[in-house]
């Protein structure tokens, strides 16, 4: 288990983030989940189901690959539909971390490559002041599917105790008139996906909070307060916590008089935090 997380941002955000003249809460702004850097973010998890359903069938055993295939072809049909549609009515907002310092690999994003910085925090402070839980980023490939989706592991077994062939199935469907009996795709439909990315993406070792706000059918619960449309369009949930971050840590593209510079600031605004530089 990870000690700390490291959140990569940049310069011009610390005003908006340490607001406090007290130098005792900051202020965090999650990003609507449709928003992330990501453009297949929350969609691409139905579309590898999709094009990989031969792959990821082959690592099963002979006996169950029909019943996998089912599944995968009901969720893309149907329950990829329900659960999509609900993503649309709900609302969630991340806010990412990862288990990397002094990572190269996003020093050399385009956000950061001038004034990138990272927020240094315990993971273990985080969640405390917070009261929320940090979760682990799932990547998910054909080789690491049975692992990372357990139950759907066993589901496609139970599934295949009974669903042989699709005339067997179509017979189940035209006795019993259920469309749900599979439960491989039930158990997909209640992946988390929000959690899950591509395998692509590993090497980022991320971390995320998921804000969720629910819509009851009738009216949207969440506070009009608690959500900001930026400058940018992009519509972020405010989160204020006592500040949990211990140390700014700056890229390796500043110089030693901008750390200074740095500290200088934080002291004048009461925040007692580290500053570092990264060694890239």
């Amino acid at each position: 288990m990870c000690k700390y997380l490291y959140h990569y941002t940049t310069l011009d955000v610390i005003p908006e983030i340490f607001n406090d003249s007290e130098g005792k809460t900051i202020e965090l702004k999650l990003k609507n989940y449709h928003f992330l850097n990501d453009e297949y973010e929350g969609k691409w998890f139905a579309h590898f189901m999709r094009t990989c359903k031969k792959g990821i069938v082959s690592k099963f055993e002979k006996n169950e690959r029909f019943a996998c295939e089912k599944a995968i072809e009901d969720f893309v049909d149907y329950g990829c539909y329900r659960m999509l549609l609900k993503e649309q009515n709900d609302k969630h907002y991340s806010f990412s971390m990862s288990e990397l310092r002094d990572s190269m690999l996003f020093w050399r994003q385009d956000y950061a490559k001038n004034n990138g910085i990272a927020l240094c925090t315990e993971k273990t402070e985080f969640e405390k002041k917070s009261e929320r839980t940090v979760e682990q980023v799932r990547y998910l490939g054909v080789d690491s599917v049975k692992d990372l989706l357990p139950d759907f592991v066993n589901s496609i077994k139970h599934d295949a105790q009974y669903i042989k062939c699709r005339a067997d199935y179509q017979k189940y469907i035209s006795d019993n008139g259920d469309l749900d009996i599979l439960e491989g795709k039930l158990s997909l439909e209640k992946t988390d996906f929000l959690r899950i990315k591509n395998f692509m993406w590993e090497a980022e070792r991320e971390w995320r909070i998921i804000v969720t706000h629910k819509y009851n059918g009738k009216k949207d619960l969440l506070k009009k307060d608690d959500v900001e449309i930026d400058e940018h369009f992009v519509p972020r949930y405010q989160m204020k916590i006592e500040n949990p971050f211990n140390e700014i840590i700056l890229g390796p593209s500043f110089s030693d008089y901008y750390v200074e510079s740095v500290g200088e600031w934080f002291d004048r605004k009461k925040y007692k935090i580290k500053v570092s530089k990264s060694v890239g």
